[in-house]
């Protein structure tokens, strides 16, 4: 039998440093020890995303020494990706390439070896890469047979593929070996059972060929020791693997195949998935997200002048392609706020480039979620956001002296973690700010449910008319009619206008009973915000006569309010918002609980603040409320 070893992680930017040190102590470093220390000829297949080779290079240059000798004697053999980690098929061809060839070069000039296999980042894999592989000097690639949206296998060997005449090799990993470290890594196996069920695997006298390709990443899910990661690949190495040049023998034939495309291993979690591109279609977030990155690379595309603003914006575009924030594994990466906060970081920069060029037409209404409505983007001197007519309401806001998106308000599919939260929203929705929601007079506000259509009306899946009031972009009128219902016994129609300052979003809102019988009914307006913290939950302290009263509970109902403050420490940013009328004042923080590397973790996404007033509105009456939302530097 021929044995292949390899390991991998794919630790993403953006997370936590404990992540990096948790990989490094646990796995990597005894790994690397027991190779260097090792008298037989062991030879690792070794993936690290390229977030985690920097992190080396910067805080354990001495590991990268280590990595560089036993490439020098043979003992590691680094696997190629995408320089960024990004999901291939979510680029253009060109940009696949440029992916493919900086992360070649990466490990190039640090490691001294020119990689020709190639890692997928996700394990996601399409027959198109194979035409961009050719050009980047790739003839193999590593990856599972397991389809993990499908529960199918396929072949077990390596085999050739062809697509439109070009070639490239598979290397199928061990199916069974990967299967038991994602089951080790969610704790439904301990670490004995780990190592006897792959005892039995690799001992199998059927197999003619095996790859165990270790999730390091899934083994500090695990909690693994050093001791443990040492004895796991004492074990695999008893075996004798070889190098990936040895695998092909030259007096047996070539077995071909065909891998479709499809997300493969047991690396992400699929949470029902009928193939990758279905999560775009069920999750309104990242569907949003990723199409902000179209939206902006055809913007970048069409600017041709400057050369030096032509490159700034090619890095920046590499940065946000990364493709973190569309999987969900052992690092979390789709959960973790500080992962798709800097994704949301580099494309506003980008926006502040493109907005500022004078010799440039930058688009201020574009379809970014693909719903056939135009979303208004505004820039102004310290806050940009994005005027949505869903809801009539902000799907961006940005506080542009930090770059930091307050309107990234994810909420995952079902069977991405799990939510211990009173008032969920509902999965896979694109959380507004400012969205309006009506509910009885009967129903205590502790018993919210906004899922509910039996207790709530939620404006947020309504289409709002939206109108630009001034040539600057800085004032808009959303305007929406309710027909009478079980909790509104008349005809509403509700008026918005957005109001953009300098560090202040202002919204005068105006509901007007158009029917012919008294509304009496409950209405809040959702003002979900990502708050960046130190702490497990976010305060916020209320403003009554000179004096500040804090609140540290995650969910509180607070009578009486007419203003609070938040302060984001990370950013040195201080939120206020005020209204010109008193309020009832809802606050929960949204979380995820989820197991990562570093162990049971509740995973922060947003903030719920949402402002209540009772209506009672007799027919032709209307009531007027506004709120100030003002973001400054403390």
């Amino acid at each position: 039998m021929k044995v292949l070893i390899g390991a991998y992680s794919q630790i993403p930017a953006g997370s936590p440093t404990p992540v990096f040190e948790r990989a490094l102590v646990s796995v990597l470093k005894p790994l690397l020890t027991y190779l260097y220390n090792s008298e037989q000829d062991a030879v690792l297949q070794l993936y690290l995303s390229s977030f985690l080779m920097d992190w080396l290079e910067k805080n354990h240059p001495e590991v990268n020494m280590l990595i560089s000798d036993l490439v020098r004697r043979g003992r590691v053999e680094l696997l190629s990706g995408s320089y960024h980690q990004s999901v291939l098929s979510l680029l253009t061809p060109k940009d696949r390439s440029n992916q493919i060839e900086m992360n070649t070069t990466s490990i190039r000039k640090r490691y001294a070896q020119r990689s020709k296999t190639l890692w997928c980042y996700g394990q996601y894999f399409n027959p198109v890469y194979i035409n961009t592989l050719a050009l980047c000097c790739i003839d193999k690639i590593v990856i599972s047979t397991h389809n993990a949206i499908q529960g199918q296998d396929y072949l077990q060997e390596p085999f050739q593929m062809q697509e439109l005449g070009k070639n490239v090799q598979i290397l199928p990993t061990e199916n069974g070996v990967s299967q038991l470290v994602q089951q080790y890594g969610s704790g439904e196996i301990s670490f004995g059972h780990l190592l006897s069920r792959i005892r039995l695997l690799m001992n199998d006298p059927s197999k003619r060929f095996c790859f165990p390709m270790i999730n390091i990443d899934q083994l500090c899910q695990g909690n693994i020791t050093e001791a443990q990661s040492e004895e796991l690949f004492s074990l695999l190495y008893s075996y004798s693997p070889i190098s990936i040049e040895e695998v092909n023998d030259p007096n047996e034939p070539t077995q071909r195949g065909y891998l479709q495309a499809g997300l493969y291993g047991y690396d992400s979690l699929t949470s029902g998935l009928s193939s990758f591109n279905d999560l775009f279609v069920q999750d309104e977030s990242l569907q949003y997200l990723y199409g902000r990155y179209t939206s902006m690379w055809e913007s970048a595309r069409n600017y041709k002048k400057d050369k030096d603003v032509r490159k700034r914006l090619e890095i920046l575009l590499q940065k946000i392609s990364i493709g973190a924030p569309y999987i969900c594994d052992a690092n979390g990466s789709m959960l973790r706020s500080s992962v798709r906060k800097l994704v949301w970081r580099y494309l506003n920069e980008a926006d502040a480039v493109l907005s500022a060029l004078p010799d440039h037409t930058y688009p201020v209404s574009t379809d970014y979620d693909g719903d056939d409505l135009d979303e208004f983007l505004t820039i102004g001197k310290n806050l940009s956001a994005v005027v949505d007519a869903k809801g009539g309401s902000l799907s961006e806001l940005t506080y542009l002296p930090s770059l930091y998106n307050y309107g990234d308000t994810f909420v995952p599919l079902k069977g991405l973690g799990s939510s211990r939260n009173l008032h969920a929203p509902t999965p896979g929705t694109k959380q507004r700010v400012f969205t309006d929601v009506f509910f009885p007079i009967s129903t205590p506000l502790y018993e919210y449910q906004k899922e509910n259509g039996q207790q709530c009306i939620d404006m947020g899946r309504v289409v709002y008319d939206v109108s630009v009031l001034d040539r600057r972009n800085t004032e808009y009128l959303a305007q929406a009619n309710c027909d009478a219902n079980h909790i509104l016994s008349s005809s509403l129609s509700i008026e918005k206008r957005f109001k953009f300052r300098q560090n202040t979003v202002l919204v005068e809102l105006t509901l007007i009973n158009t029917g012919d019988e008294t509304i009496q009914s409950m209405y809040g307006c959702e003002v979900p915000l990502s708050i960046g913290s130190n702490k497990p939950t976010i305060s916020f302290s209320l403003m009554e006569e000179r004096k500040l009263t804090p609140y540290e509970e995650a969910e509180v109902v607070v009578n009486e309010v007419k203003s609070f403050k938040i302060f984001d420490e990370p950013n040195n940013t201080m939120i206020t918002l005020v209204s010109d009328t008193r309020f009832t004042l809802l606050k929960e923080d949204y979380t995820i609980d989820y197991k990562t590397t570093l162990g049971e973790e509740s995973l922060y996404q947003h903030t719920l603040f949402m402002p209540v007033w009772r209506l009672d509105l007799a027919p032709g009456a209307h009531q007027k409320h506004t709120l100030g939302l003002r973001l400054e530097r403390k």
